[in-house]
């Protein structure tokens, strides 16, 4: 009777702490709406004034959609936290220092990556792909960008950031149990990995496969350079 009492009062608390998250989640939903013309204003790039619509509904649901995925990401990151909070009496002390540390390194890599280089992204790729349309020569084109392509495209930037940091975490933890030579033989059999793991998330088009598949390969690519260059110095350490 007594671990069903506690099994009860284990499963209140984690109810409680996802109900705040969730309330959380929606206060911060409404807060952004207020602030929806901002948001968007920022994502823009600098300099440009002029998107043009099609669809009645368009500005609408583009602020909608804006808001969603801004209060779910947050509230996401205060599902985690709850999380750690109702787990940490249970771990040892080593446990709780390592999730703590992931957790502080999280939030951390993401706070840095939005507010540095995703701006810093969005402004280079704008000024690659527009150079394209404004110097169309064969005959007289009128660039006039949509904001609904503009910010699905913005969106595939954001599932390409968002799994960035797993893919480091995951590709470093596969890294420490296993050897370089291992990485180089089955490195055709990681790219069908990345690719179909990029068709699963993304719309069924090459392009944005490729836009997200892209950069996982990258990663996996950097960590067996990032390994030879830690070995071939832990050696000259060695020799020394």
């Amino acid at each position: 009777m007594k671990r069903i009492h506690l099994s009860i009062y284990y499963l209140q608390e984690l109810k409680y702490r996802m109900i705040y998250a969730a309330i959380g989640t929606v206060l911060l939903f409404f807060t952004t709406y207020q602030y929806k013309q901002a948001l968007i204003f920022l994502i823009l790039p600098q300099g440009l004034s002029h998107f043009i619509t099609s669809g009645l509904t368009e500005i609408f649901f583009t602020y909608m959609q804006i808001c969603t995925i801004i209060s779910l990401s947050f509230g996401f990151v205060t599902i985690v936290i709850q999380i750690y909070l109702f787990l940490r009496p249970g771990l040892y002390f080593y446990e709780s220092k390592i999730a703590l540390n992931i957790l502080v390194g999280t939030v951390l890599f993401y706070t840095y990556l939005y507010i540095s280089v995703f701006p810093l992204l969005t402004k280079l790729l704008w000024a690659i792909f527009s150079t394209y349309s404004h110097n169309f020569t064969p005959i007289h084109l009128t660039f006039e960008p949509r904001l609904n392509d503009y910010l699905t495209h913005v969106q595939y930037l954001n599932k390409i950031l968002c799994f960035s940091f797993p893919c480091i975490i995951s590709l470093s933890l596969v890294l420490k149990y296993t050897n370089k030579n291992l990485w180089i033989k089955y490195r055709g059999i990681s790219y069908i990995i990345a690719f179909s793991l990029a068709a699963f998330i993304t719309p069924p088009d090459i392009l944005s496969q490729t836009i997200v598949g892209f950069p996982i390969v990258l990663f996996y690519e950097i960590q067996i350079v990032f390994w030879t260059l830690y070995k071939e110095y832990q050696k000259q350490l060695l020799v020394r």
